[in-house]
């Protein structure tokens, strides 16, 4: 089965929408480096980071040709894993690099992996018509909440993928693996 999603893989790439990737990406590493040269804090830049680039990750997951692979003898959510695999590697690259540019002490990946994959928890479990969307917008959603609600009982619920990521991370993995047979 293996062997099939490594075939896979090119054809796959090819289908994926890269162009926001690489945008988001060159606008936050503008942003971290302009923040470093004016000797400024790039910590909510790498907040914006993780929820840009676990959105971004999340959209990759849009097959076109979903229906026309349906009759192909691999699961969907082995298709869903190419296709966050092939998304997911740049977008961890494009945080290493932010994260060495910035002369803030690191968190490491955890917010950017947590979002994402509460954003593909959410996907796997919405409605098959608009899942992608839901599950993209769910990382930009939970930041903007966090940001605008009042600190207190809500904003720490929310904010748990930025205090505490490895643990919406383990969860999140575990309504993935629930869900597989979405």
């Amino acid at each position: 089965m293996s062997g099939v999603l490594v075939q896979a893989a090119l054809p796959t790439a090819r289908a994926v929408r890269w162009r926001p990737g690489l945008a988001l990406t060159g606008v936050l590493l503008v942003a971290v480096v302009l923040g470093r040269a004016a000797d400024r804090s790039v910590d909510a830049v790498l907040v914006v980071a993780a929820a840009g680039l676990a959105a971004t990750v999340v959209a990759g997951l849009q097959d076109p040709a979903a229906d026309l692979l349906a009759a192909v003898p691999v699961s969907v959510m082995r298709r869903r894993v190419l296709r966050l695999a092939l998304v997911g590697a740049p977008a961890l690259a494009t945080w290493w690099l932010l994260d060495s540019l910035s002369t803030t002490t690191s968190s490491g990946p955890g917010p950017l992996l947590a979002l994402t994959a509460t954003g593909v928890a959410v996907a796997v479990w919405a409605p098959t018509r608009r899942a992608v969307l839901v599950g993209a917008s769910t990382p930009v959603v939970l930041f903007a909440l966090h940001r605008v609600l009042p600190t207190g009982t809500a904003s720490d619920v929310v904010g748990r993928w930025l205090t505490d990521p490895w643990w919406v991370l383990a969860i999140a993995t575990l309504l993935c693996v629930a869900g597989r047979r979405r």
